[in-house]
């Protein structure tokens, strides 16, 4: 299966790892949309002034009516989408506050964008998915999804809502099951990003992003199989 010329969504592109997605694959000649929250932010700004070809749109994840106006938007430039990269995501001040002092209600927020915000667009853009002989759907998740490995005694707004998007990784792989469409979640490694830096991330988004358009391609072209994996595409424990 040709990995070349694929259309391709990305969700929170507009900074960090979504960013570096975005640069990489247009890099790579494919076609990009942008789903950013701001979209005269400086960096897409930048990224736009590079490649012009790139499609911005503007998409709250965490809101269904601007996720349904995004799907709009996009329906109008294209009729089909090969692969959606759900790579939108935040986390709570509080998160590293032990449960005395954690600001629980906050998680509200975090778990409705990281964990229900995927499955909106998911829902949304099923049309354009189904328009395609072959769609891949990525969720971006973290090993601090995995119930098995945590071992920290604090992030639960940003944990939880990663074993929440997981748990829906795995319902919409069973739905999916036997169609033209295939979904996986995807640690992309501990990231230098403005939100890895509160817990000491060391790697390059870039360099990310260069392992996950590798990953994702492999993926894509049914060289590799998982659910669960890390940016090497080896499987990890739920």
């Amino acid at each position: 299966m040709d990995y070349n010329c694929r259309r391709v969504f990305i969700t929170g592109a507009s900074r960090g790892l979504g960013l570096c997605l975005a640069k990489k694959y247009l890099e790579e000649g494919h076609t990009i949309y942008a789903g950013v929250r701001n979209p005269g932010s400086d960096q897409i700004t930048k990224l736009h002034e590079q490649f012009p070809e790139l499609k911005i749109y503007p998409l709250d994840v965490s809101d269904t009516g601007s996720v349904e106006n995004c799907f709009r938007l996009l329906s109008q430039d294209t009729g089909h989408l090969d692969i959606l990269i759900n790579n939108a995501a935040i986390q709570a001040e509080t998160s590293f506050n032990t449960i005395e002092t954690t600001d629980i209600d906050e998680a509200l927020a975090v778990y409705n964008t990281n964990a229900l915000g995927p499955l909106r667009v998911v829902r949304s853009f099923l049309p354009i998915l189904k328009n395609t002989p072959a769609a891949l759907i990525v969720n971006i998740s973290s090993g601090a999804g995995s119930i098995q490995l945590t071992e920290i005694e604090k992030e639960y707004d940003y944990r939880m809502s990663k074993a929440a998007l997981n748990m829906g990784t795995k319902i919409l792989y069973n739905y999916f099951r036997g169609t033209n469409i295939r979904i996986a979640a995807v640690d992309p490694g501990w990231l230098d990003t403005d939100m890895g830096k509160r817990t000491g991330g060391y790697l390059d988004p870039y360099v990310s992003a260069t392992k996950l358009y590798g990953l994702f391609g492999r993926l894509y072209c049914n060289e590799v199989d998982f659910l669960f994996a890390n940016n090497e595409g080896n499987t990890l424990p739920w």
